[in-house]
């Protein structure tokens, strides 16, 4: 028996490497759909400038597919190469990219325009979604079962939801624009799941001007094994809710809050106008959020479980209704934020928040490379740090 030592594998895995192809549409292939076809595991789809009427599925592998975006760098490649399936006296098409169950998450999704579709792309396996700009759609990006991380993305006027996430999904959205949408930037359904925790991650977005809620969580009977962590979002005046808790399944927006159980953690967030700014569940941690601006109450139906650190809450129509929370962990003030919702120097908001927080029981406690003061600012924003939202570094 020949035992094979470090350099075979070595050898092995840089032949592996080697042997993953570019195909090119259309110099190689015709179609995308024909060149996702003959892809192989590692291979790259590399899509050139145009518009592309076609359906597309992924099935049994794991690929990039992108635009020129992916090599250049150039966001013109994004707003060039376009996938639209969209047709006379049809407002909105099928599907664009369905990501089958199976596919890993390994796959990318890199550097198009996205248009015209009932739900643009639909993820019932894994992928990265990255540097793509989803517009004129119904629901631009859907997870139905799936996973992924979804970033350096823009989501503007779809007729429905930015993101849309159902069944036992999980995914970590960051550094997004997601805006102008006519129902909720991002709305995620509670249905009913068992199983290996389900991580939602919310960061370091921007969500702006959406027809309901920015953020819209939806709750269904009994409790689900699923844990959010909303944190450094900037929520800018979404119609109705900046952050929303809704009950039995309901997604058109009465402000009542829920009974949700899930962990909900809404950490260095800063809300601005809407109608409300936080209309919670029964297992919700507020710390170090910035709420003003708000036409009617900052923060409604936190109960339960529920319990807030150091917050700020400034000039809206009623500070707490419904509530459980201690008033004192709300400091009244003027934020003082520049014309970019970020605090000016020497206001209240440096240095004011807390990085260790204990509540029923637990200990929260914030990385100490998050924040660059002696404490966390309050807000979305932390000096001198970069701030949230849609930051484009190189595509690899």
């Amino acid at each position: 028996m020949h035992h094979r030592g470090p350099l075979f594998f070595f050898l092995l895995a840089a032949a592996g490497s080697a042997c993953a192809a570019t195909i090119r549409v259309p110099r190689d292939q015709p179609a995308i759909q024909a060149a996702i076809d003959a892809a192989q595991n590692g291979d790259t789809v590399l899509v050139a400038p145009g518009t592309y009427k076609e359906s597309l599925k992924l099935a049994g592998k794991n690929i990039t597919l992108g635009s020129h975006f992916l090599t250049s760098n150039d966001p013109r490649h994004i707003d060039e190469t376009v996938l639209d399936v969209s047709g006379p006296g049809n407002e909105r098409g099928a599907s664009i990219l369905v990501v089958e169950r199976g596919v890993g998450p390994e796959t990318k999704i890199v550097g198009f325009t996205f248009r015209g579709a009932s739900h643009a792309v639909n993820i019932r396996g894994k992928a990265q979604v990255l540097h793509n700009r989803f517009t004129a759609n119904g629901d631009a990006l859907s997870f139905e079962g799936g996973s992924g991380i979804v970033r350096f993305n823009i989501f503007e006027r779809n007729g429905d939801d930015g993101v849309d996430m159902d069944q036992a999904s999980a995914a970590l959205i960051e550094h997004n624009i997601i805006r102008d949408n006519r129902d909720d930037g991002i709305e995620v359904r509670l249905h009913k799941y068992a199983g290996p925790p389900l991580e939602i991650v919310i960061r370091g977005n921007v969500i702006s001007g959406n027809g309901e809620d920015g953020l819209q969580l939806i709750d269904y009977p009994d409790k689900s094994d699923r844990m959010f962590r909303v944190e450094r979002n900037l929520f800018v005046r979404n119609a109705m809710a900046g952050i929303a808790c809704m009950k039995d399944g309901n997604t058109r927006e009465n402000y009542a809050g829920a009974e949700l159980v899930e962990r909900v953690y809404v950490i260095n967030n800063t809300i601005v106008g809407g109608e409300y700014g936080v209309t919670g569940g029964d297992n919700m941690v507020l710390l170090n959020n910035v709420i003003t601006e708000v036409a009617k109450t900052a923060v409604k139906r936190v109960q339960g479980d529920s319990a807030a650190g150091k917050n700020l809450q400034w000039k809206n129509g009623r500070s707490f209704e419904d509530c459980d929370l201690h008033e004192e962990e709300f400091v009244s003030a003027d934020p003082a934020l520049d014309a970019s919702f970020q605090p000016r120097a020497g206001g209240v908001c440096l240095d004011r928040g807390v990085a260790k927080f204990e509540f029923n029981g637990e200990v929260l406690t914030l990385a100490s490379d998050t924040f660059s003061g002696s404490a966390p600012d309050l807000g979305a924003f932390e000096a001198g740090q970069p701030p949230p939202g849609f930051v484009r570094p190189p595509a690899k």
